[in-house]
């Protein structure tokens, strides 16, 4: 079986967990046949690219979520496609409720049976904070956590996801704008609190509202407090710069210092934290813990 991630971004955490986590779980299966688990990741996209390149070969879904676009109503399982579970119930909402849901695929991972060690990590940081992967390159993370007193925890898994992991379960608190950070740290019981800084431009605010929504539903956490902070990239400003000076500047920085300086005043103030609560994540874990097991009696002959 291969395990792909049809949205798989360079030095992205979230993607990066894909190539960590399922040979873990299923190293036991193997088959003749040419199978694609497609697992972690907003990546249920009607005319994907990724999707298109293997319309011929089979496919299970293993938790993944539809991906919000102009068309993305139109999305329908081609007939070589499996789905095991969604990611959550606006995912399921798009396929007219008739595959279930779960939750992020990524909650499989307390089913690793190195997990306990993980989470038991011990505490050496009061608070970290994760911005989004492509975040990163607009500031000095490492700079703005030493000013606020934080642990900054990159979110491009440049040591490996599996240090990543630890730097979250090392935190008391984590502050993120990844959803991946975010859920890492629920599955590893570490509060954490969302803020917005860049995705409604890097990533689309219809992608990452609903991603984020399908996943906070289906972990019962409703209306969560963020903390958003405008990342001022497109004004009219901004825009007539860009014209006169022919797109040479980049326009995007002109307010750097003062994004900077909300970004400090910002995540200095006292935030709420969130954690889904232990009984629906006991339910969570058996029934991933069933679909792993289906997965291996399908697989596997006696």
């Amino acid at each position: 079986m291969k395990f792909v991630s049809i949205e798989l971004s360079k030095n992205n955490f979230g993607d990066d967990l894909n190539g960590w986590l399922w040979p873990k779980l299923f190293s036991g299966i193997h088959s003749n046949e040419e199978i694609y688990l497609l697992g972690i990741g907003t990546i249920l996209l009607h005319d994907s690219p990724g999707l298109n390149k293997l319309l011929h070969s089979r496919k299970i879904v293993f938790g993944s979520g539809v991906r919000p676009s102009e068309t993305y109503h139109l999305f329908k399982p081609d007939p070589l496609m499996e789905i095991k579970f969604l990611r959550g119930p606006l995912s399921a909402q798009v396929l007219d409720n008739k595959y279930e849901f779960i939750t992020d695929a990524a909650y499989a991972m307390r089913q690793w049976n190195g997990f306990h060690n993980l989470k038991e990590t011990k505490k050496e940081y009061e608070i970290s904070v994760m911005p989004y992967f492509l975040s990163v390159d607009y500031f000095d993370w490492e700079a703005i956590c030493r000013q606020l007193g934080y642990h900054y925890i990159s979110p491009c898994s440049e040591k490996g996801v599996e240090f990543t992991l630890r730097e979250i379960a090392a935190s008391k608190l984590l502050i993120t704008e990844a959803m991946h950070g975010a859920i890492a740290a629920d599955i590893l019981r570490v509060p954490w609190h969302r803020f917005i800084l860049t995705t409604p431009y890097t990533e689309g605010e219809l992608v990452s509202e609903f991603k984020w929504r399908d996943w906070l539903q289906s972990v019962n956490i409703q209306n969560p407090e963020i903390t958003f902070i405008p990342f001022y990239r497109k004004t009219r400003v901004h825009n007539w710069i860009k014209k006169i000076t022919a797109g040479s500047i980049a326009t995007q920085y002109l307010f750097k210092p003062y994004v900077k300086r909300q970004i400090l005043q910002e995540l200095a103030s006292s935030k709420k934290y969130y954690l889904s609560g232990e009984n629906l994540l006991s339910e969570i874990d058996q029934r991933i813990q069933d679909q792993i097991a289906n997965m291996y009696r399908q697989f596997i002959q006696p």
